[in-house]
């Protein structure tokens, strides 16, 4: 019982600072999709998915939808989760101004709803880190990919040079 309420407290604590930042980082992400760093990062992604496929997309912690918006403008299906009402509202925003329909869900990803292998290709970025629980998170991430399908996960310890010397 105690771990389910320390993760609820954590899911709340990072909800929280997320909605907080959301407006920000929003526009950060925002300035990325206009600069040269989108192409780069749709090479990177779409580098490991078959051309001419059209894929069903999880994008994971979606944020202000970066990832979800690049995928769905190279025309695949995706669908969006994130535990954060503030980014999602940035997310469907964003979508919006880019032109691109996706399927927005706010949720834990660290207990998805979603059904067993649903996903061809599940992506994250940057959303490791603020788990307390990263391994049930991607045991729950590898039960929606369909087999033979593949995980992108970008990720960092944003803070660790508040830790270390």
């Amino acid at each position: 019982m105690t771990n389910k309420i320390d993760n609820n407290q954590l899911l709340h604590d990072v909800t929280r600072y997320w909605n907080i930042r959301a407006e920000s980082y929003s526009a950060a992400n925002q300035q990325e999709l206009l600069s040269e760093k989108q192409q780069k990062w749709r090479q990177l992604l779409l580098s490991h998915v078959k051309e001419g496929e059209t894929l069903n997309v999880l994008d994971i912690g979606t944020g202000p939808g970066f990832f979800a918006i690049l995928l769905a403008l190279s025309g695949h299906q995706v669908t969006a989760i994130d535990a954060t009402s503030g980014m999602l509202l940035e997310a469907k925003n964003n979508a919006s101004q880019h032109h691109v329909s996706i399927n927005f869900v706010c949720g834990d990803v660290q207990d998805l709803p979603f059904g067993d292998e649903q996903f061809d290709l599940v992506v994250s970025r940057n959303v490791t880190w603020n788990l307390k629980s990263p391994r049930k998170a991607y045991q729950e991430w590898f039960r929606v990919l369909k087999p033979g399908g593949s995980l992108i996960n970008f990720d960092a310890n944003w803070y660790l040079h508040l830790f270390d010397d």
